[in-house]
């Protein structure tokens, strides 16, 4: 069987194409970096949401307890 030959490329067209290829890289790149940012930020709200929200039942339990304690 006869190999089909790959098609010669000169080098400034191979520089084209690498080049493209990095422009892709980074814009993909990018994207990463912007949804690990915004999933950071979520995380950090959500923890500091979690932290007032323990806050507001720990003072709950602490003033049923007292009132418990002064019956």
């Amino acid at each position: 069987m006869r190999q089909r030959a790959l098609p010669i490329t000169p080098p400034l067209a191979g520089r084209v194409v690498r080049a493209c290829g990095r422009a892709w890289l980074r814009v993909w790149l990018n994207y990463r970096l912007d949804s690990y940012t915004r999933n950071l930020h979520a995380i950090a709200a959500q923890r500091e949401n979690d932290f007032h929200a323990e806050r507001l039942l720990h003072r709950a339990i602490s003033q049923t307890r007292a009132r418990l304690q002064s019956l």
